[in-house]
């Protein structure tokens, strides 16, 4: 089904997106921190191989900005306000919240606390236009082309995987974001 024609996704496509942005946020921290430290480190709150602000962001900007789809600056600008926002209050519940700090942008041009900078903000906005007309439709793509079982078997485990990591988290901590 073409979500334009229906106006947004269903509940199970966006676990599908969820985890789809998740890993490829795992998968792009992981690269960055390879490329630049040659190290590789298990970037994110979990044990697994995801990074779930990349999840829940994705899914916040598709929500809030499905209305302006048809206009990319307007995904691309607003993208940058969501996802800024959405990091520094990200970053402020990690380190008061868990008593963690998973990034610090101190060092960049333009940042707040270290906490975003202009870089990461022009970042997410192209990954606000990525996710919105790239990533989302692959992501649904991809569980479109299962049979509804199946489609409904793949989620939930996920979903089980998901829920066995939070409770790794719970008995074990956090991930320290350290290297494999």
């Amino acid at each position: 089904m073409d979500p334009d024609k229906k106006g947004a996704y269903s509940f199970l496509e966006f676990i599908y997106i969820f985890f789809f942005f998740a890993i490829a946020g795992w998968i792009w921290e992981c690269s960055l921190y390879l490329i630049r430290d040659h190290v590789l480190v298990n970037r994110g709150t979990k044990y697994g191989p995801w990074v779930p602000i990349y999840g829940y962001g994705g899914i916040l900007v598709i929500l809030l900005l499905w209305r302006f789809r048809r206009s990319k600056p307007l995904v691309f600008f607003y993208g940058i306000l969501i996802s800024t926002a959405f990091e520094y209050l990200t970053s402020v519940v990690l380190e008061y919240g868990l008593g963690v700090v998973y990034w610090d942008y101190s060092e960049d041009f333009l940042n707040l606390n270290g906490r975003i900078s202009l870089m990461t903000s022009l970042a997410f906005g192209v990954f606000s236009l990525l996710g919105m007309f790239l990533f989302a439709p692959a992501a649904t793509g991809i569980a479109r082309r299962l049979k509804p079982k199946p489609r409904r078997i793949v989620a939930i485990v996920l979903c089980c995987l998901y829920g066995l990591d939070i409770l790794a988290c719970a008995i074990f901590g956090f991930n320290p974001a350290s290297g494999l």
